[in-house]
């Protein structure tokens, strides 16, 4: 009756290998969490830009993104800008006063749509990219935001090109001491992981490029 002592030997040992396994998996989140993080904070928004189609926004916690979506359109760095994932029961009047836009750029060049999330605002985007004939948008979100604004957008545009336009709030640097953004970063980072599972195996477009862009005129959206 000698096998008992091995298969208890044998389940000893899978059971060392089943918490390596999970010990370094767990090794490899958290280091994964530490680098976004870390690369989050540390973006910076653009100093100069080239001239693109079209602005969009993408609304969400964190950061000045209107205001920074609204301060391109003045500067006349596109055309056209996209606020994609508006509030339902906001009104069209109540979000343009305030982004204190002159009221002659507010009511030619300024489109809204109502997306629900990341992946609904990257398929605003590229319809609205794509019915205005766009060849290049200047993106607009949170620095957090970006990794994953950038695969989904670059899973849903198509050849349309895209530049980053990262908005980081002015505490992101210590975004370990404040429990609301350590727990927006956690959250976010979350998501990021399940963005990248479901598109990794799709064909996806170039990657996100910075250039210059020709201007089209468009007909409004």
């Amino acid at each position: 009756m000698t096998p008992q002592p091995v298969k208890r030997s044998a389940g000893r040992a899978f059971g060392r290998y089943i918490l390596f396994v999970i010990g370094l998996m767990t090794a490899g989140l958290i280091l994964g969490f530490i680098a976004f993080a870390v690369k989050v904070s540390r973006l910076e928004t653009p100093h100069s830009l080239s001239k693109a189609d079209g602005i969009v926004v993408w609304t969400g916690k964190g950061g000045d993104r209107l205001n920074a979506g609204a301060e391109l359109l003045k500067k006349g760095q596109a055309e056209r800008l996209l606020i994609s994932g508006t509030n339902a029961n906001i009104s069209r009047e109540t979000i343009l006063a305030a982004l204190d836009l002159p009221e002659e750029l507010a009511a030619c060049c300024v489109d809204m749509d109502e997306a629900t999330d990341t992946i609904d605002n990257a398929r605003q985007t590229a319809n609205w990219a794509h019915a205005l004939s766009y060849d290049q948008i200047i993106l607009v979100t949170s620095a957090y935001h970006m990794p994953r604004a950038e695969i989904e957008i670059g899973n849903a545009a198509g050849r349309v090109g895209i530049t980053s336009y990262p908005v980081r709030e002015d505490n992101a640097a210590s975004w370990w001491k404040d429990t609301v953004q350590f727990k927006r970063m956690i959250q976010e980072y979350g998501k990021l992981i399940l963005s990248f599972i479901r598109n990794k195996h799709r064909r996806g477009t170039p990657p996100l490029r910075q250039g210059p862009a020709e201007t089209h005129t468009a007909t409004p959206y």
